[in-house]
């Protein structure tokens, strides 16, 4: 590639591809309907990307529907860990008896509606200790009966 197009040499670069093993085309549009792809370096192999610049100067990628699903998959574990965690540190700011009790319950009641956008993990949680007091230490309560102990 070159200067103009520090991107996709930035991306390559991420991805541990060096210039010399980097397959880079051009796409050309003939047509409504129809584009000519002509590859500029490297040669025909989809186990890594490729890297191109459409006629129109628009930078661009071609990957394999594998490399893509892998892709797609990482993302959605990530997504799922980051949830997780979100959902782990607003357990553990309402102090439970049981972690394990307080997670399963959140899970089932946040599994059991609709959510347009990542649900209120705080909400969901203090709703459950609304619903559920027993499964979190009451720290009023204990306060109080220290105080009387004393």
């Amino acid at each position: 590639m070159s200067k103009k197009h520090k991107r996709l040499d930035d991306i390559s670069s991420t991805l541990g591809i060096s210039k010399a093993k980097q397959t880079t085309f051009k796409l050309e549009q003939i047509d409504e309907k129809e584009m000519k792809l002509t590859i500029n370096r490297g040669n025909i192999d989809l186990t890594n990307p490729w890297f191109g610049v459409s006629s129109n100067g628009e930078e661009c990628a071609l990957i394999s529907a594998a490399l893509f699903e892998a892709i797609l998959n990482s993302l959605k574990n990530t997504q799922k860990e980051n949830f997780e965690l979100k959902l782990e540190r607003s357990i553990w700011q309402h102090i439970p008896v049981d972690f394990g009790d307080v997670w399963s319950v959140a899970i089932n009641e946040i599994k059991g509606k609709k959510f347009k956008k990542e649900p209120n993990l705080d909400q969901i949680i203090k709703k459950i200790k609304r619903e559920h007091p027993n499964l979190f230490v009451d720290m009023q309560n204990l306060i109080h009966t220290n105080k009387e102990i004393q």
